[in-house]
């Protein structure tokens, strides 16, 4: 083979000599271009007693593209694998820090740092590097500081209102129905402001922020012991949803049955027991029946033995009750009762301090009950409360009724 350039063996001889053992830059490259010039790697391995993956792993490096390269304009190959690493490297440090800085950081802020750092960078590094939007950037840079005061102003007074609803909500009204209420007050505000307002001041929902599975089946409840029923209530007092959770105070057992109407979400009846009895849910219902007083009423509950015993189904059939059931082993069946009792625990039970009694904890349940009713906006009913619905339901029907005299 024609040697084109000084053998490398010279290097080789002082290998035994105790030198570390390394292979001069210059001859690597001369080696690479022997190979990319017809040579191969046997040839070059032998010659130059060099290992085969050494040889590899140095056209790995340098590809053909890093050597023509350097003999074009005689510039350093480039190592592509190291590169590569670097590149990954700096988008990962990259993708750190939008994700714990900038995104954290209030929009304001981050564009102070640009106004800080104009001009020493390109504008459309500055703003990707930060997450600013270059025309929001633009238009920040180009407005008056008169109006720009104005906006600081009406962001403070804003701030101000969100955090007396958030607190007036116990803590849980997130920025949808915080922004309902202040749209409801003659205020032009999105969502999406509200929600980068409470960000800032760092106020956040105790609601979970968990997938609604339950939104992936049917929103009407599904078919159950009724094969051809399918609940779409279009009043009041036409399919109640039941079901009963346990709550533990000091290694004792204590249980909440509550009875709730599909078509307006509103707990019509709740009780609180020491046990998990026949009783406690055929209590609770005989009282809420009476009450309400429904013509013609289906029941829907899971397959609990409470619900399937014969005791109270025979009571359900005395007052011509219906009785639907869950397919066994799909909670999602009962969905709009197991979503009420885990808002229950969430904005009640689990907000401050844990319950220490059973008088205590009925008390507590007693408080949020009233309060789910009456006070808390529901956004199945387009953020109203349950009572509300109920009236403005009732007086639509009431008026549609005196019509219907009227034309008589």
């Amino acid at each position: 083979m024609t040697q084109v350039y000084a053998s490398p063996k010279i290097v080789y001889k002082h290998y035994n000599k105790g030198m570390k053992r390394r292979t001069i830059s210059t001859i690597k490259y001369q080696i690479l271009q022997l190979y990319y010039d017809g040579a191969s790697p046997t040839e070059i391995c032998n010659e130059y007693h060099i290992a085969h993956s050494t040889f590899y792993k140095w056209r790995k490096d340098y590809p053909k593209e890093s050597i023509d390269r350097t003999r074009v304009n005689g510039k350093n190959p480039v190592n592509i694998t190291r590169l590569v690493s670097h590149l990954r490297k700096v988008e990962a440090e990259l993708s750190f820090l939008h994700r714990t800085v900038a995104e954290k950081m209030p929009l304001r802020e981050r564009m102070k740092i640009i106004d800080n750092e104009y001009g020493k960078e390109s504008l459309k590094v500055q703003c990707e590097a930060l997450s600013v939007n270059r025309s929001s950037y633009l238009n920040h840079k180009n407005r008056g500081k008169n109006e720009d005061a104005w906006f600081i102003k009406r962001e403070a007074e804003y701030a101000e209102e969100i955090c007396k609803i958030y607190r007036q909500s116990g803590q849980v009204y997130g920025a949808k129905k915080i922004a309902v209420i202040m749209r409801g007050k003659g205020k032009h505000i999105s969502d999406e402001y509200v929600r980068r307002i409470m960000a800032n001041a760092g106020l956040v929902s105790t609601r979970s922020a968990a997938y609604k599975n339950h939104l992936l089946v049917e929103r009407s409840m599904r078919r159950a012991a009724h094969s051809s029923q399918i609940f779409q209530p279009n009043a009041i007092n036409q399919v109640w949803v039941s079901d009963v959770t346990a709550v533990c105070i000091r290694e004792h057992f204590y249980y909440i049955c509550a009875y709730i109407d599909l078509f307006s979400r509103k707990v019509v009846g709740y009780n609180v027991g020491r046990n998990s009895s026949v009783q406690l849910v055929k209590q609770t219902f005989f009282n809420t029946f009476n009450n309400r007083n429904p013509k013609s009423l289906i029941l829907h509950t899971d397959n609990g033995a409470i619900y399937t015993s014969y005791s109270f189904n025979m009571m359900l059939s005395k007052l011509k009750v219906a009785h639907s059931f869950s397919r066994p082993g799909v909670p999602h069946d009962n969905a709009v009762a197991e979503t009420f009792f885990n808002t229950l625990k969430r904005e009640s039970i689990f907000l401050d301090n844990y319950p220490k009694s059973y008088r205590e904890l009925k008390e507590r349940v007693d408080i949020y009950m009233n309060w789910y009713n009456s006070k808390r906006l529901h956004e199945h009913l387009h953020y109203v409360t349950p009572n509300e619905f109920e009236e403005k339901k009732n007086s639509s029907y009431i008026n549609a009724i005196e019509v219907m005299k009227a034309n008589i």
